[in-house]
């Protein structure tokens, strides 16, 4: 018997990354995640190069906002005119501001680079603008969380102004007001927050830490160009500095990794692509997967600790090199969104599993020994480019560990899954990857989660 299909929203994600026309939205942030970024800008101009494609992204989010933190640019290091991280932050939002009537043709969701401006502020210590904005925001009448980055704050900056709101609100609300506060929030950062993190209660909410630990003597950020820059032939002077318009140009290269981006992690891990859930670290998403941190036992803090099996071996950085050519490629079709109308460049393709359209997980129960029929009929491409289709199971990211049998039913189109007979009160997670012909080609995802139950009488 075909298993009964329980879809159920699990994340409510934005309906598709781009399409051939802009995509009219009912709210402009519906089903968006709220997300707000700490740079220390001006520094190590990785940061600079993390903007560039932080800001092609923000259709994707509801950015609530950009804090700079560093009052004085470091000299010989960073080569941006602005000599302030505010200055450095808002030259490349203006850069933005240059690309976006071109970009909202692509997608009506970008927003305008005045409400991105008025949410780009100093978080110096002599300020308390940056402070404000935190409390405002982790304060406003809104179910969804804030989801708040700290992009590696070093040498030369103050106090991480999250930190000093939470200070603030302990102090001024009390133990009550502050747990009630620290609820709102969620981390996709690095650890800048002191006693907050590790010694005052409650825990965060969660934490996904995205530069750590070290492997091989490096930190997972430092990974981050060797396994991305060159993916999918990405070729950052063609596709990036010369004939994208004036963000892309921004990019520096004077960094000690090539293509670095040391913090494009923290917000990677949170783009929508239709088969993660930024609630569940352990299922993977273009920012790698990830564990509990064993450093931090009872609390829900995670790390990058994980490896995938991929093309024959297992390692860490598989959890990231598996989606680099499908990252790269959509990066670059968004830099040629910059300069190009969207009958002359390309849009995901739009992936359907069982009928059901958008990014939400789809959730199927299942008995132990059946069979389930698994189909991406319906997937379409906003520009009408042929697509291919590819189905595995993602062992990993579920429970059950045996091997699990994705059978052929019209060989791309569909599938038959087999559900083992000793996977009963385990998960088994299927991906399927649509992606079209055009140039560069790109992917869209979804994913089903199989819960199996024992037969009944078992």
């Amino acid at each position: 018997m075909v298993a009964i299909l329980v879809i159920l929203a699990v994340l409510v994600l934005a309906n598709g990354t781009a399409c051939s026309s802009a995509i009219a939205a009912d709210s402009p942030t519906e089903g968006r995640l709220r997300l707000m970024i700490e740079t220390d800008a001006g520094g190590d101009p990785d940061d600079e190069q993390s903007l560039v494609r932080f800001l092609l992204y923000a259709n994707d989010w509801d950015v609530a906002g950009i804090i700079a933190n560093r009052p004085l640019s470091r000299d010989g290091e960073n080569h941006n005119p602005e000599r302030t991280g505010l200055g450095v932050v808002r030259r490349l939002v203006k850069a933005y501001g240059e690309c976006y009537p071109n970009l909202v043709k692509h997608d009506a969701r970008y927003p305008s680079p005045d409400e991105l401006l008025k949410r780009t502020v100093a978080g110096y210590d002599d300020t308390e603008e940056a402070v404000n904005l935190i409390i405002a925001e982790v304060d406003r009448s809104d179910p969804r969380p804030l989801w708040y980055s700290d992009w590696g704050t070093d040498q030369g900056v103050g106090k991480n102004n999250l930190r000093r709101a939470l200070d603030r609100v302990r102090k001024e609300r009390g133990e009550a007001g502050y747990a009630k506060f620290k609820s709102r929030l969620r981390l996709s950062s690095a650890d800048k927050f002191a006693e907050h993190t590790t010694e005052l209660q409650p825990a965060f909410p969660l934490w996904v830490d995205t530069f750590r630990p070290e492997l091989e003597g490096k930190r997972w950020y430092h990974r981050f160009s060797g396994l991305t820059a060159t993916a999918g032939g990405f070729d950052l002077k063609r596709d990036a500095l010369a004939g994208h318009g004036p963000l892309g140009a921004l990019y520096p290269t004077n960094t000690t990794h090539v293509q670095k981006e040391g913090d494009t992690m923290t917000f990677l891990y949170l783009v929508p692509t239709g088969m993660n859930d930024p609630e569940q670290p352990g299922w993977g998403s273009w920012g790698g997967r990830y564990g509990r941190n064993e450093k931090q036992e009872g609390r829900p803090y995670y790390w990058a600790n994980q490896q995938d099996t991929w093309q024959g071996s297992t390692h860490r950085d598989h959890t990231l090199r598996r989606w680099a050519a499908d990252l790269q490629n959509d990066f670059r079709a968004r830099l040629e969104w910059c300069v190009k109308s969207p009958k002359e460049t390309n849009h995901s393709p739009q992936a359907v599993l069982n009928g059901q359209k958008g990014k939400a997980i789809l959730q199927v129960t299942a008995t132990a020994g059946e069979k389930i029929s698994l189909s991406g009929a319906g997937s379409s491409d906003p520009d009408g480019h042929e697509r291919d289709y590819e189905w595995f199971v993602y062992r990993e990211a579920g429970t059950y560990g045996g091997d699990v049998v994705l059978a052929d039913a019209d060989r791309s189109l569909a599938k038959i899954l087999q559900v083992p007979a000793d996977a009963a009160g385990k998960t088994i997670h299927v991906v399927l990857a649509v992606r079209d012909r055009g140039t560069p080609p790109l992917a869209s995802y979804r994913r089903a989660i199989v819960s199996v139950t024992r037969l009944s009488g078992k």
